[in-house]
């Protein structure tokens, strides 16, 4: 929220080349979270199917996760 506040205060003080180094940083941001989730989804769908081979059985809540993080 911060950032966006001082997004605010560089464009009304017309620092545009520094609005954009924030909006640059934010972007960053945005993109690693996403590999963070996208690698939390993919550890998560790993230990259901894992779970699924060795003990040759699966439950509703093991194919739900599955579904979801698929």
């Amino acid at each position: 929220m911060e950032e966006l506040l001082e997004l605010r205060q560089l464009l009304e003080q017309n620092k545009v080349y520094e609005a954009l180094l924030l909006v640059d940083e934010l972007e960053e941001m945005s993109l690693s979270d996403k590999i963070n989730k996208i690698d939390s989804y993919g550890v998560i769908l790993l230990i259901h199917l894992i779970k699924q081979k060795a003990e040759k059985r699966s439950t509703r809540s093991w194919e739900i996760c599955i579904e979801n993080a698929v």
